[in-house]
């Protein structure tokens, strides 16, 4: 189903609460820190959440016993006015009539002081609720995010845009959304057979009104809020490219520098920007409409019990004072029953997050192609040498064949070199046999990935120290600072750390900062630190000198590492005993190196 979905649509509600349900069913761990007294909980059971949430539910009826107390007394309140008019020159009516006056005006205001101790504490339980859910989703989803290399299966999901937004500002939206919106229904409920009573007793006409009066304006807003929602979704999303452009912009500064690519950045960045804000534009201005009918709808709320209580008044049925309570209890009345009418611009929001947020979480949890019912799926079994058995190797939508019935072996201490055309396979042959591409048929040996480590043209650098770069991905912690320092100069970086004052914990962009050849090198070093059994190169020396390259290779050989190399440069040849040959179209060659 499209993501831009109803907002009363089923899908989109059993995406609500399967996201939600395991907040409360869950034994994993959360922690709920009291900042005022810096006392944290840290618990397993669920009902600890339930808990959290029962509490808010019971500083929500005591604002709702509030505005009981209130409605009363503003009645009295302006009663004993109308009393003291009532009695004339009759001194002793006026003087019951004043003392009732300052009594009323008291308890009004010592309403108000109770009120202050429960809608503080209710405001700033909510807020910490919200931190805590908030907390627990996102830990939930990037497990999910990581496991089975989640990660890497989403990002060819073309259905999935920014992910990255999805977790950090969708999971928030949807917290903050799901429990306001859980709480304004709760608030109705008991708003409703609180205040339902006191405007049946002043006038049951007004009962059936408002009734009415909700049900019409009800059926309005969720006709309404169908293309706010599409509109709102638009602008997550729009706004979400935006803000990756120049994410792009910023980690490609010099490729664009040298290309002098300016003008074509600066009109995609334009194309994105001007796209939301004319979705924007469109957004507010349908808001304006949709308010054209909020508004008016809540300004007769006003008149609407004055209109009813009026005639009763004239006729001397009631006092002044029903006039207030009167408004007060079809206010609020009408608040719980019209819920959709009040919250349309915060439900058109969260329908929007849950869209974006569900429709994530699917992806999460959908299976991979090759595991679908009718798919063939190329075998891994773990051993101590790499080896291919007939295997035939397809992109990953099965639309295109790139390898067909491919058997070769590379036993331990030894190495392959893959070449071929742009195009052909090569990069896609080093993801079938690690595993993260399946779609095809045959078997693929291979040692445990713990022993395996990739090198890539460019270099992945992630964003710690120095010393965070030589051991990622922290396969070992049992490295000494000496040991690493003398590791770069192995690799030929002997001046790295001693560039920086903080040494091995200076953090800094190292994939800005560092030459690709440099990059290469500190890979390489990253080789040295791992000492892994088998290794795959994937143009991984074509920043690098013929003598850095050599010395690469070299200490593979002193490791006993088997290795798969794909590259083009002629120098790489006598590193390896075999050579693979990708013509295309499933095509290719065996070889032996002299």
């Amino acid at each position: 189903m499209n993501e831009k979905t109803s907002a009363f649509s089923v899908d989109l509600w059993r995406r609500v609460f399967r996201l939600a349900r395991p907040f409360f069913t869950s034994r994993d761990p959360w922690e709920i820190t009291v900042p005022v007294i810096g006392t944290k909980f840290s618990v397993q059971e669920k009902w600890k959440a339930w808990g959290l949430l029962a509490s808010l539910a019971l500083f929500l009826l005591g604002v709702n016993m509030l505005n009981i107390g209130i409605n009363f007394v503003a009645g009295n309140f302006q009663n004993s006015l109308q009393a003291f008019l009532k009695a004339g020159s009759d001194t002793a009516a006026q003087g019951v009539a004043e003392a009732t006056y300052w009594k009323y005006l008291f308890m009004y205001g010592g309403v108000f002081v109770v009120g202050i101790f429960v809608v503080v504490p209710y405001a700033w339980l909510k807020s910490v609720l919200i931190i805590v859910w908030r907390k627990w989703l996102t830990v939930h989803i990037l497990k999910q995010y990581f496991a089975n290399r989640n990660y890497y299966k989403v990002s060819y999901n073309t259905s999935i845009d920014n992910p990255d937004e999805r977790i950090a500002n969708d999971v928030e939206g949807f917290t903050a959304g799901a429990l306001g919106i859980a709480l304004s229904v709760v608030d109705s409920i008991i708003t409703f057979f609180s205040f339902i009573f006191i405007l049946w007793m002043i006038s049951h006409t007004l009962v059936g009104v408002v009734v009415l009066y909700a049900g019409f304006g009800t059926l309005i807003s969720v006709l309404l809020s169908i293309k706010l929602i599409q509109f709102k979704y638009n602008q997550q999303r729009l706004e979400a490219d935006y803000r990756y452009n120049l994410i792009h912009i910023r980690k490609n500064v010099e490729s664009i520098a040298f290309y002098q690519g300016e003008k074509s950045e600066w009109t995609q960045l334009n194309n994105r920007f001007f796209a939301a804000i004319r979705n924007n534009m469109s957004l507010i201005g349908y808001q304006r409409n949709v308010n054209f009918f909020t508004k008016g709808f809540d300004y007769f709320v006003i008149i609407v019990p004055a209109f009813f209580i009026a005639p009763l008044f004239f006729r001397g049925e009631v006092e002044i004072g029903a006039f207030t309570q009167a408004n007060l209890a079809f206010g609020q009345v009408l608040g719980s029953l019209a819920l959709f009418v009040a919250e349309i611009g915060t439900i058109s929001s969260f329908a929007a997050y849950v869209s974006r947020l569900g429709g994530f979480q699917e992806a999460l949890d959908a299976k991979d192609e090759s595991e679908k019912e009718g798919r063939t799926a190329i075998a891994t079994s773990i051993g101590d040498k790499i080896a291919l058995d007939e295997v035939t190797l397809m992109t990953p939508d099965y639309r295109k064949l790139l390898i067909q019935k491919l058997s070769f072996e590379v036993p331990q201490g030894t190495g392959i070199i893959i070449k071929g055309p742009s195009g052909s396979g090569k990069s896609s042959l080093l993801r079938a046999i690690a595993g993260l591409w399946r779609s095809g048929e045959g078997t693929v040996t291979r040692p445990d990935l713990s022993s395996l480590m990739f090198l890539s043209q460019k270099p992945y650098m992630n964003l710690g120290s120095l010393r965070e770069q030589l051991l990622y991905p922290g396969s070992r912690t049992d490295v000494s600072d000496d040991e690493l320092k003398a590791i770069l100069v192995r690799a030929n970086l002997p001046e790295l750390a001693g560039r920086y004052a903080e040494g091995l914990d200076v953090v800094r962009p190292w994939s800005e900062e560092l030459s690709p050849g440099e990059q290469q090198r500190l890979a390489f070093a990253r080789l040295l630190v791992a000492r892994p059994k088998t290794v795959f190169l994937d143009e991984a020396t074509s920043a690098l000198d013929v003598a850095n390259e050599e010395l690469l290779y070299k200490t593979l050989r002193e490791l006993n590492a088997t290795f798969v190399s794909v590259g083009h440069r002629p120098t790489l040849d006598r590193y390896h005993e075999k050579a693979l040959t990708l013509h295309g179209e499933g095509k290719w060659e065996l070889s032996t190196q002299q």
